[in-house]
């Protein structure tokens, strides 16, 4: 299956690797192992990590367990990864949805719960979003850990954590990153620290390209 790397970023020590097809649906390759993540022996590509906006064929099932909230998930069939090109930033703004809540509310998580209402079809937890005014900042929760900050296209405020390492290590540098950015934002399983608090999805951004200064 041929993707558009959009996003590949930490997970469980291994990655998160996610993208558009050709026709602009959303695939996560997932792997067998209880956290999902692919591995670096799995994921490379001539000895190589993938790099966003890579175009890469990747030996993939039709299916893969949704996790409860992820129907872009599909299995990694045994094989190997070919990358087939690249495509240019702003070729992607095409995907880029607008006018709509990031990923089913404004919320920086949704409720587990919330997806034994919504039918199976409205279930989605990877978007793609443009933003002119985004600001970066370190995480006051963790040492080395970084938070996206941005107004939504709704008028809402919103802040969460980046998963995406290049990034990660361009702001550990102290180095500038653009306010003007094509943001993947993934939402994980549900999670809770106990049995005695809801469990929630939280979202955090996968994925960043920067479009330029503004």
């Amino acid at each position: 299956m041929r993707i558009i790397c959009l996003a590949n970023s930490r997970k469980h020590g291994g990655r998160c690797i996610a993208g558009i097809d050709n026709k602009g649906n959303w695939i996560r390759p997932i792997s067998s192992s209880s956290k999902r993540a692919i591995s670096r022996q799995a994921r490379e590509v001539e000895g190589l990590e993938p790099e966003i906006m890579d175009i890469l064929e990747i030996p993939l099932h039709e299916h893969g367990s949704a996790e409860g909230c992820q129907p872009e998930n599909r299995l990694l069939k045994e094989g190997i990864w070919e990358k087939k090109g690249k495509i240019e930033p702003n070729e992607l703004l095409r995907y880029c949805e607008k006018d709509s809540p990031i990923l089913h509310n404004d919320l920086d998580y949704v409720r587990a719960v919330c997806f034994r209402v919504i039918p199976t079809r409205g279930w989605k937890s990877l978007q793609l979003i443009h933003n002119k005014n985004v600001s970066f900042e370190s995480d006051k929760h963790g040492k080395e850990k970084y938070r996206a900050d941005f107004v939504t296209s709704m008028g809402k405020r919103m802040s969460l954590v980046v998963t995406d390492p290049v990034i990660c290590e361009k702001l550990r540098k102290k180095e500038k990153v653009s306010n003007n950015c094509l943001l993947t934002v993934s939402l994980a399983p549900g999670w809770s620290p106990n049995r005695n608090i809801p469990k929630r999805c939280y979202k955090f951004v996968a994925g960043v390209i920067e479009l330029g200064r503004q």
